[in-house]
């Protein structure tokens, strides 16, 4: 994790080579928070998402990791879309000009149908460093019979490093609200006109 300025230029080089802690490969513990944060954000005709309709534009800014607005943050990745192997990082607004940058790498993505659902997006897991231990999942959904779109945040986490362990009830409130407004994001993707 680092602290800098809002100007300064964050990098991915440093956290390439990191590792999973052994906590997260553990998978989610008892105590554990899981989180779901889910919202039907428009409709489309039934049947598998239409192009450039609100799953595929939704979908495009979760694999291209533009999930966050700006006033919270921005993704850094190698890559756009997304892929299985691949680090992405956040630089993570905290105010006053300063940000901090943290990563975590894709261990799965998807762009299937799953019953009566169509799903897209990725999962990534934190690595070491980062100031949460979890993993995250980012999907846009439609389901085929009522044409529903839903954008959906489901993961599970515990604080990381002893910083977040120290400032746990303002590190849980400022998640909460990072989820909240990646969910109003992407809603704004997803219904805007072409």
């Amino acid at each position: 994790m680092l602290f800098r300025g809002a100007g300064g230029v964050a990098s991915l080089d440093g956290w390439a080579s990191r590792g999973f802690p052994p906590a997260v490969e553990r998978g989610p513990g008892a105590s554990d928070r899981q989180d779901v944060y889910e919202r039907v954000v428009a409709t489309e005709p039934p049947g598998p998402p239409i192009e450039n309709g609100p799953h595929r534009r939704a979908a495009a800014a979760i694999l291209g990791y533009d999930i966050f607005p700006a006033s919270i943050g921005r993704g850094v990745i190698v890559r756009n879309p997304v892929e299985v192997g691949d680090t992405v990082g956040l630089r993570y607004r905290l105010g006053l000009g300063v940000e901090m940058f943290f990563a975590s790498r894709v261990i799965a993505r998807f762009d299937e149908q799953r019953g009566d659902t169509w799903h897209t997006g990725f999962t990534y897991r934190t690595l070491a460093g980062h100031p949460e231990l979890g993993e995250e999942t980012f999907s846009a959904e439609k389901n085929l019979t009522t044409g529903d779109v839903m954008v959906a945040l489901r993961s599970w986490s515990r604080p990381g490093i002893l910083l977040t362990k120290l400032t746990a009830p303002f590190a849980r409130r400022a998640q909460r609200f990072g989820s909240r407004a990646a969910i109003e994001h992407l809603k704004t993707i997803a219904t805007a006109s072409t």
